[in-house]
């Protein structure tokens, strides 16, 4: 009988020990998973960052100018409008003349 408790003790030590391999891979599997997640979401942010400064980038090469573009174009309109009100207050009082002048010089056929 000594030789069959020798052999369910080593029998329980085995399954003891399985246990723990099989405890200690687990362990192991949600380590590496962190570690997965947490390198991917630093990937991630490391992309983001790239693509943002990219992006940044691209906005000022291609549209810096726009502002520029935007002043001139506004200055350009509001000088025309002073010479356009120049005009008007220079001309004014011919254009009334001349109209007046032809809607009392009536010719009859």
């Amino acid at each position: 009988m000594a030789a069959s408790q020798l052999g369910i003790k080593q029998l329980l030590d085995a399954e003891t020990k399985a246990q723990e391999i099989v405890n200690n891979a687990r362990k192991d599997k949600v380590n590496k998973l962190k570690q997965a997640r947490d390198e991917a979401e630093r990937e991630i942010s490391q992309y983001k960052a790239d693509e943002q400064r990219k992006y940044e980038g691209f906005e000022r090469e291609h549209f810096a100018g726009t502002e520029g573009y935007n002043k001139q174009l506004e200055f350009q309109q509001t000088e025309q409008s002073r010479k356009i009100d120049a005009d008007l207050k220079t001309n004014a009082a011919k254009v009334v003349e001349l109209l007046v002048q032809l809607v009392g010089d009536v010719q009859y056929e």
